[in-house]
């Protein structure tokens, strides 16, 4: 059997041999409280060799996907932001609703490094969205990829 070339990955305290026609889909997610029926967390997905020159391209495609995807969905705000870094991102907020007796709010924030992009997602219900949003707000302005 041939020898086949593998690339190390590393994980959160792993690393592993992978081959090279395999590759990392990883979704992160980071658990917040669980408050007014919703476990909120943050997830944070990397998404590599994309076709975008900018953040805006890649959030205007998203966007695109979210209008198609989900039920009742509402563009609440959008626009360029600045991380803690410097690094430029794009954000959007939108409401959308699952079910009959749930609404769903969201921060989604994008931002392109060397054709990578990684998309930073939060959930909130309308309540936690004034009380939690504060705290996920500094977290995500406070993302540094490595």
């Amino acid at each position: 059997m041939p020898e086949r070339k593998s690339r190390p990955y590393r994980g959160d305290g792993f690393t592993v041999d992978l081959p090279e026609d395999w590759r990392d889909t990883t979704i992160h997610t980071l658990e917040g409280p669980a408050k007014d029926g919703i476990q909120h967390n943050i997830l944070i997905t990397a998404e590599r060799d994309l076709p975008f020159e900018t953040e805006v391209q890649y959030a205007e495609s998203q966007i695109t996907s979210l209008e198609g995807e989900l039920k009742s969905y509402r563009l609440l705000d959008k626009g360029p932001v600045t991380l803690d870094n410097g690094l430029p991102g794009y954000r959007i907020i939108f409401s959308w609703q699952p079910s009959e007796n749930l609404l769903i709010y969201q921060h989604q924030m994008y931002v392109l490094v060397d054709r990578t992009g990684y998309k930073l997602t939060a959930t909130f219900s309308k309540a936690t969205h004034k009380t939690l949003g504060p705290t996920v707000q500094r977290i995500l302005m406070s993302f540094r990829p490595e």
